[in-house]
């Protein structure tokens, strides 16, 4: 192996760390290891060496982190990688609670870390088009909306013990679909404050919440924000009015609809979704030297916490409620 390939862990091969995992070993040259929790059954992965003791990550001392693990142990990964002076990818949402958070900021302060938090819905063709499209456009108002059903999700496993069903692993339409929350403070010139309820409706999670509505003040414009994942209709999309016109964005089938100054017009996109993420490493690794990078450690912050305090408080509602 020449001495300057650059080495890359992964912790946590779920749906989306296997998914970054294909990606880096197609278009990227780089030693890759993989960090299990605990000894399983080889997964089919190539010529990767899985290590299962930290004294192995440290023998290694790898480069770059990938922390695509169950949300609650995000940050008590990246802190340990932090330590280590690993560069930092790490999957949304940062964490399920600020424990840790300030000592993961401090550690990434002091060594001047790159760090990288994962929205690759940033990428999505029509975001990026709305974000060209509209840049500093008076903005009247906004309305998102994303529903979906969580048994679909990961076919063939039980929706209820996995962690997108738990709250105290993260769970719930908050944290696990804060894509919303992430682009809209990105298209909207950043997130001033959410104010809404969130609920357990469906008995489709342990204890999460599967539905939320809330009213989402934004530097540009407020905008109306409804998730929830017990619906058999996905749809994921994004109404704005503004002064040069109406726009309907969807999603799902990377199409624009709008009405401007010069009439009704239309874009269709292709790649949607599943080009997005790699699109988010090219951005990454072209940037690995800038700790500067968009949505940063210290630029996802904000957002973060605020998700945090909204859930702390949705949470406290729902127990009252269930009195």
């Amino acid at each position: 192996m020449p001495k300057d390939k650059k080495k890359v862990i992964i912790f946590g091969l779920g749906s989306i760390g296997s998914r970054h995992l294909g990606l880096l070993r197609q278009y990227f040259d780089f030693q890759i290891y993989a960090y299990r929790s605990k000894k399983r059954p080889p997964k089919a992965l190539g010529h990767i060496k899985e290590l299962y003791a930290w004294e192995e990550v440290d023998e290694i001392r790898p480069d770059i982190a990938f922390i695509t693990n169950p949300t609650f142990l995000h940050i008590d990964t990246a802190l340990k990688c932090a330590r280590s002076g690993m560069k930092l990818f790490i999957e949304k949402p940062i964490g399920h609670s600020s424990s840790g958070f300030g000592s993961l900021l401090k550690e990434v302060r002091r060594k001047k870390l790159v760090t990288y938090v994962a929205y690759n819905l940033r990428f999505h063709p029509v975001i990026r088009w709305l974000k060209d499209y509209l840049g500093s456009s008076q903005i009247y108002h906004a309305s998102v909306y994303n529903s979906s059903d969580i048994r679909a999700w990961r076919p063939g496993k039980d929706h209820r013990s996995s962690y997108s069903g738990k709250k105290s692993e993260g769970g719930g339409v908050i944290l696990d679909l804060s894509h919303e929350f992430d682009y809209i403070g990105y298209l909207f010139a950043g997130i001033r404050s959410i104010k809404g309820r969130a609920a357990r409706l469906s008995g489709f999670t342990t204890d999460a919440e599967d539905c939320l509505d809330a009213i989402i003040d934004t530097q540009a414009a407020r905008v109306n924000l409804h998730i929830n994942i017990f619906s058999r209709s996905r749809e994921r999309w994004i109404r704005i009015d503004s002064c040069k016109g109406n726009i309907y964005a969807d999603l799902i089938n990377s199409r624009i609809e709008g009405v401007g100054p010069r009439g009704r017009f239309a874009k269709s996109f292709s790649g949607g979704v599943p080009l997005t993420y790699k699109l988010q490493l090219d951005y990454f690794f072209r940037n690995i030297n800038n700790p500067a990078m968009m949505n940063n450690l210290f630029e996802a912050e904000a957002l973060f916490r605020k998700l945090i305090k909204f859930r702390g408080q949705e949470y406290e509602n729902l127990r009252n409620n269930r009195r």
